[in-house]
C-alpha cells in the first residue's frame, strides 16, 4: 500500500506547484491592481485549503476561544513547512514570516511580497530588526503576524531554545502575544523531505490555541521574563500526551 500512498502524493505535488502558480498569480494581481487585504486573505487561506485537502490532511483545532480578535503575534513551534498551510487555513488574516531566500523565487516570491509576508534575513540581526520595525504599525492597525520563537524547523522532545527577536517586535508595538502549539505537521512533511504524506493515506494535525499574553508590563529589560514564561507553556504543551 506504501508504493500507492507514494504514487499519490507524488502527483499531487505537481498538482500542489500548478496550484501554488495559479494562487500566487492572483495574489500578485490583487496586489497590484486591486489592493485588497481581505482578498488576499481569501487567496492566502484557499491556499493553505487546497495544500491540507490534496494531501489529506484534516486540521483539528483546540481552543479556538484563545485566538484574539485585534492584532497579535502568534508564536508557534516550527517542525515542518506544512505549519503554514494548517494554521493559514484556519486564522486566513494571518501574514508569516519567511526567509528572505524564498522571495527569490519566481512568482511566488512576488505574491508572498505582495501579501504582506515579513521577509527574514536569519544571518543579519539588524535586517531583521529592520522588517519588525516597519511592520509594527501594521500590528497597530490590528494585522495579524506569525512567527516562530525558535528561529527555523526543528523537530525534538522539547522546543528549541526561543530567540529574543519576535519578543521584541511583540513588546516594541504593544502587541498581545498569542502562542499556538502544532502537532502532526512533521509526520506529513518532514524537514529536508520535498513530498508530503507519502507513507500514509490521511493524517490529522492539531493546532492547540494557548492563552494570550499581554505584553504591557514588559520592556526589552524584562523581555527574557516574558520569554521563560511563554517557552514553559508552549514547551509542556509540546510534550505532552495531548
Amino acid at each position: 500500500m506504501k508504493i500507492i500512498f507514494f504514487i499519490r502524493s507524488v502527483l499531487m505535488t505537481f498538482v500542489f506547484i500548478l496550484g501554488t502558480i495559479f494562487f500566487s498569480i492572483l495574489g500578485i494581481i490583487n496586489g497590484l491592481i486591486f489592493k485588497r487585504k481581505k482578498a488576499q486573505d481569501i487567496i492566502i487561506s484557499n491556499w493553505a485549503f487546497f495544500a491540507c485537502r490534496i494531501f489529506n490532511v484534516k486540521v483539528n483545532v483546540h481552543n479556538p476561544e484563545n485566538v484574539p480578535k485585534q492584532g497579535c503575534v502568534f508564536l508557534f513551534n516550527h517542525s515542518s513547512f506544512f505549519d503554514i498551510f494548517a494554521l493559514a487555513s484556519v486564522i486566513p488574516d494571518v501574514r508569516f514570516g519567511a526567509k528572505i531566500e524564498l522571495f527569490s523565487i519566481p512568482i511566488f516570491g512576488s505574491a508572498m511580497k505582495s501579501s504582506g509576508t515579513l521577509p527574514i534575513a536569519r544571518g543579519s540581526r539588524e535586517e531583521v530588526f529592520k522588517v519588525y520595525d516597519e511592520a509594527r504599525g501594521r500590528l497597530q492597525n490590528n494585522e495579524k503576524f506569525a512567527l516562530s520563537p525558535e528561529g527555523g524547523r526543528f523537530y525534538g522532545e522539547n522546543l528549541s531554545p526561543f530567540k529574543a527577536g519576535p519578543f521584541i517586535f511583540a513588546i516594541t508595538s504593544g502587541a498581545m502575544i498569542a502562542p499556538v502549539i502544532i502537532k502532526g505537521a512533521y509526520e506529513v512533511l518532514p524537514k529536508n523531505k520535498f513530498i508530503s504524506n507519502a507513507d500514509s493515506w490521511s493524517r490529522e494535525v492539531d493546532l492547540y490555541f494557548l492563552k494570550p499574553h499581554s505584553v504591557e508590563n514588559y520592556t526589552n529589560d524584562n523581555r527574557q521574563e516574558l520569554q521563560k514564561i511563554i517557552y514553559g507553556q508552549m514547551n509542556a504543551k509540546w510534550t505532552a500526551k495531548n
